[in-house]
């Protein structure tokens, strides 16, 4: 059993979190928890939900794309939602942009 987080814990936590120190280097600078602990209280601290993205969420990600390529953490800390989130959303609108090229392109060989 684990014991909380101190506010100096969550200080060194928070402080290693910009997306250039991973889950382990964490866990080693605090050595009394596990990489997963560290991960699962970055969560915690971001406020990360499991709701669908809102049309404001999906342009924010189509422009910081734009702006910074597949760089799903950058845009996790600026969004508030785990990176993985982000980059299926990414994914899902890219299909449903190939989807409508496509129709609009079938459209004007037909008219």
């Amino acid at each position: 059993m684990s014991r909380a987080w101190s506010p100096k814990e969550v200080n060194i936590l928070v402080s290693f979190d910009n997306g250039e120190c991973g889950r382990r280097m964490k866990a080693f600078y605090l050595s009394h928890k596990t990489a997963k602990q560290c991960a699962d209280k970055l969560k915690d601290i971001r406020g990360y939900v499991d709701r669908p993205f809102t049309p404001f969420e999906c342009d924010m990600i189509r422009q910081l794309y734009r702006k910074h390529g597949p760089r799903w953490r950058r845009m996790s800390a600026i969004l508030h939602r785990s990176p993985q989130m982000i980059m299926e959303c990414w994914f899902a609108m890219d299909e449903e942009a190939k989807r409508i090229r496509k129709k609009m392109a079938v459209q004007r060989l037909l008219s």
